[in-house]
Order: C-alpha cells, then sequence, then structure tokens
C-alpha cells in the first residue's frame, strides 16, 4: 500500500499516475514492460525507510492514460519529465528494462532532476528492426481480440531458448489485460535509433544491473552502455533473472549506489569481462 496516489498532464495531455511511499531523499521508479505497481511493491517496501519512493505508472498501465499512438521513447521521456518536475526536488532515478530506455531518453534531453540513475537491463539490444515481425504479428493478435497470444508471440521472440506454449499460457493469460501497454512499448522500441552514441554525453553516475542468469540481451544491452555511458558501473545480482526475484539483493545495490561517494564524471568505466571483471553483489542478511 502506498501512502499517496497524484497524478501529472504531460506534454501531450495525457494523465501519468504515480504513487508515493516514505520520506527522505526521493527515489523514482520507472517500471518495465507488462510490469505494473505491485511488482515493484515490494521494493518500495525495502526503500521507504530511507528514501520517499515514487513508482511511475507509465502510459499504458495502471491509472495512466495511453494517450496518441504510436509512442516513442521521447514521448514517454517527457512523461518521466514531467513527473520529476512534480517532485520538485532532484531525484535518484531507478529504470529497469523499457523504464531504462525510458529514463535515458530524458537524462539525455535534460538531466538536471536527477542525481543518479541506476538501470536493470534496458533492452538496447532489442532496439530498432529486431523486433518489428513481432510487432506486427502482436498487432494482428490484438485486432484479433486475442491478447494473450500476444504475449506469447512476445515471449517467444526474447527468451531463450523458446519456451513451450503450454507453458507460456497461464502467463499469458495472466498478463492478457497489460497487452496494450506492451504494444506501446513495442512501438518506441523498434521506432528506436538502435546506436547509443548520443548517451554518451549523460554525465550522471550510472549504476548498470545484470541478472547473473538472465537472457542473452540483457547482458549484451548492458555490454554496450557500459562501453557508452562514461561515468557507469556494472554490477551482477546473482541467481536474478530479467525480473528480479530476490527484492532483497536489488534494494541493497541500489541503497549502497544511492550512498555512495560522488565519483567524477569522466573516470574511466569498468569494463566487463566475461570471466571476473564485472562486480557479483552477495545478499546480506
Amino acid at each position: 500500500m502506498t501512502d499517496c496516489v497524484r497524478s501529472v498532464v504531460s506534454v501531450d495531455g495525457t494523465r501519468i499516475v504515480f504513487h508515493t511511499l516514505g520520506s527522505g531523499p526521493v527515489v523514482v521508479i520507472v517500471p518495465g514492460a507488462l510490469v505494473t505497481l505491485d511488482t515493484y511493491l515490494g521494493l518500495a517496501q525495502l526503500l521507504a525507510p530511507d528514501y520517499r519512493v515514487i513508482v511511475v505508472e507509465r502510459r499504458g498501465y495502471g491509472l495512466s492514460e495511453s494517450g496518441p499512438r504510436p509512442v516513442e521513447f521521447a514521448t514517454q521521456a517527457a512523461d518521466l519529465a514531467a513527473v520529476l518536475t512534480a517532485v520538485g526536488e532532484p531525484a535518484f532515478v531507478f529504470g529497469h528494462s523499457a523504464g531504462g530506455l525510458v529514463t535515458l531518453e530524458a537524462m539525455r534531453r535534460d538531466p538536471s532532476m536527477v542525481r543518479r540513475l541506476a538501470l536493470y537491463e534496458p533492452p538496447l539490444a532489442l532496439a530498432g528492426s529486431p523486433l518489428k515481425p513481432t510487432l506486427e504479428q502482436i498487432r494482428r493478435h490484438m485486432e484479433a481480440g486475442r491478447p494473450a497470444d500476444a504475449i506469447i508471440e512476445f515471449f517467444t521472440a526474447i527468451t531463450d531458448p523458446i519456451p513451450a506454449r503450454a507453458a507460456l499460457q497461464p502467463l499469458a493469460d495472466a498478463l492478457a489485460f497489460r497487452a496494450p501497454g506492451l504494444v506501446a512499448d513495442l512501438e518506441c522500441l523498434t521506432a528506436m535509433d538502435p546506436d547509443p552514441a548520443s548517451w554518451r554525453a549523460i554525465e550522471l553516475p550510472a549504476l548498470l544491473l545484470v541478472g547473473e542468469i538472465t537472457d542473452p540481451y540483457g547482458i549484451s544491452s548492458i555490454d554496450l552502455l557500459q562501453s557508452t555511458l562514461p561515468n557507469s558501473r556494472t554490477v551482477t545480482l546473482p541467481g536474478q533473472r530479467h525480473h528480479p526475484d530476490d527484492v532483497d539483493i536489488l534494494a541493497g545495490a541500489l541503497r549502497d549506489f544511492f550512498r555512495s561517494p560522488r565519483r567524477n564524471a569522466h573516470h574511466t568505466s569498468t569494463r566487463r569481462h566475461p570471466s571476473s571483471s564485472r562486480r557479483m553483489v552477495k545478499r546480506t542478511s
């Protein structure tokens, strides 16, 4: 349960809802695709004793409006900027998956309201053309009134190895009501320039988080960002996938980063080596 619910109107007139829990320095959580408020409540509750945690419901999800279509990440970046302006003070920002791409686009445009950013596997490796055929097939499923099939189509495209349909069906049935938000996210992802060169100007301290047993696109995406963002470091969360099950270890990594001394904006990034150079965070009791 959050302390209060507020909303802002983004530049295109779309109402964006956000939820607040706790008190202290502000942490804004920008969710990934197909996930809603409940997914992040556990993380918010762990951070709330030390921070005022704000969980954004991105357009197309939860109580937020969908807005005009098609959508681009620039539009969602404006949504995040509107929330940050409403908060009224510089914030730490945690972007998960597609929420990480929204965060990066927002920081490219105006980083002035952000102290540090933490990013959990923004799917940069899937940007541009790779998922365009998937998006078209998902649109056909949606037009035919088959949102669960749209969910299956998505997970079949991004998961390696490909799960059996029977294994995906219960999850797809449970997530079917979120399929319109997925379509919007895929519109953003397929319209995105896969070259991250414009993000090299983002000098904010950045924590790049990756699960130890995540999908290959998550690892590739973090590698691309590590070589792009000038003030970044990578931390691997042991035993975690693209959607981390252990929120304690995630909260610990975020808290350590938000509290750590500020580094020079132009330090040399620690490059990931397949064998050992990614820092591994262990769970603490």
